[in-house]
């Protein structure tokens, strides 16, 4: 059942009470380019109870986003609940088949879940204004969108690992972890395909993209690494020289450590050059919705060029190719990063069905390749 207490608290430090001290009660009219009846969505919306969003972004990763879009729309106050992207549509439906009020709007990268809520019929299918500005790769399903992405990168300690240890490429890395046993030698860190939807994922599409040759990858650098649930406690023990190294780390929670005045020194992150996996942000809303013209409001601003700058102030990385890395201050974009690896070494982390049809089998030899 919802709990509003797991979500944003009254107070100092609360999002949504800042949200709601500086939002204006304004009238809002239909947006530039939008169709013309637009405006019975945003009327609508005035007569709906609150707005419920479960993702898997944090509070200070949501601020930028909801302070811009209540500055448009201030009557409505979104909640939002941070919890892991499987657990967004596992509470959802759990919450839904008792009756039970849940997410108006789901916005988290869970690709195989996704698939699962299409299989179920659970996605309205909504036609955002904003759609064309998107590549047809990210609208896999109706009413279904990739809002951002999320690249996954290199992260290591420069004061534990020298500067010619530093890998480029995952086979560059591969190498030196045979010439270098010592060193790397259970001081490698990554998401364990065996350990969440996430960690599988990104590696059913890396072994994916790279064929056999992937196998004997793994069997070397496997022994040597330490599998790891999220990338905070990988971030935290790259830092502290627990690990040297992590690959496939999140490039959210990687970037600001790098950036960190107090940390830069000691770390550095990187794309992978032969194979960065990009995992989608999905965002779309689920046929329960009972505040169904919110959440179509909060998706249109989220996939907007406004909307998509804010997500990159919250450290997420906007998928739209209109945004360029000088439009947001030289952050992470999708148009920076393939522009800087090739759009061929782009690894889409995708809605693609064999992610759940052939996942046991890839977990059998993953995990035999891998030796856990």
């Amino acid at each position: 059942m919802f709990d509003r207490r797991q979500f944003l608290k009254l107070g100092a430090g609360g999002a949504v009470t800042a949200l709601t001290l500086h939002a204006t009660a304004r009238a809002q009219s239909t947006p530039a380019g939008y169709p013309a009846d637009y405006g019975s969505i945003i009327e609508g919306s005035r007569k709906e109870s609150g707005l419920i969003v479960y993702s898997n972004m944090s509070d200070s990763q949501w601020k930028p986003l909801l302070m811009a879009f209540r500055e448009k729309y201030p009557w409505i106050t979104p909640q939002t609940l941070d919890v892991n992207g499987s657990e967004a549509m596992e509470r959802y439906l759990a919450e839904t088949s008792t009756g039970s009020r849940s997410a108006d709007l789901l916005m988290t990268v869970a690709p195989s879940s996704w698939i699962d809520m299409i299989a179920r019929n659970e996605i309205v299918d909504y036609s955002s204004p904003e759609a064309a500005a998107f590549p047809a790769w990210s609208k896999p399903h109706p009413g279904l969108y990739t809002s951002a992405l999320d690249p996954l990168v290199f992260f290591w300690n420069k004061a534990l690992l020298p500067k010619e240890l530093w890998p480029a490429s995952f086979a560059d890395l591969v190498e030196k972890v045979k010439k270098n046993p010592a060193i790397f030698n259970k001081k490698l860190t990554s998401y364990g395909a065996h350990l969440t939807s996430y960690g599988h994922d990104a590696h059913f599409f890396f072994a994916k993209h790279h064929g056999d040759k992937v196998w004997d990858w793994y069997r070397t650098i496997g022994p040597a690494t330490r599998f790891e649930r999220a990338a905070g406690p990988m971030v935290e023990k790259v830092t502290t020289g627990e690990y040297v190294l992590g690959y496939f780390c999140g490039s959210a929670a990687s970037r600001m450590a790098a950036k960190d005045p107090a940390r830069s020194q000691i770390v550095a992150m990187s794309y992978i050059n032969d194979g960065t996996p990009m995992v989608f942000r999905g965002l779309g809303i689920p046929k329960k919705s009972t505040s169904v013209n919110s959440a179509k409001l909060l998706l249109d601003f989220a996939l907007s060029e406004t909307g998509q700058k804010a997500l990159s102030a919250g450290s997420r990385t906007p998928l739209r190719p209109s945004i360029t890395a000088e439009a947001v201050s030289g952050g992470e974009t999708y148009a920076s990063i393939t522009q800087s690896i090739g759009e061929k070494n782009a690894i889409m982390v995708s809605y693609d069905p064999a992610l759940v049809k052939d996942s046991k089998a890839f977990v059998a030899r993953w995990r035999e390749a891998n030796g856990v």
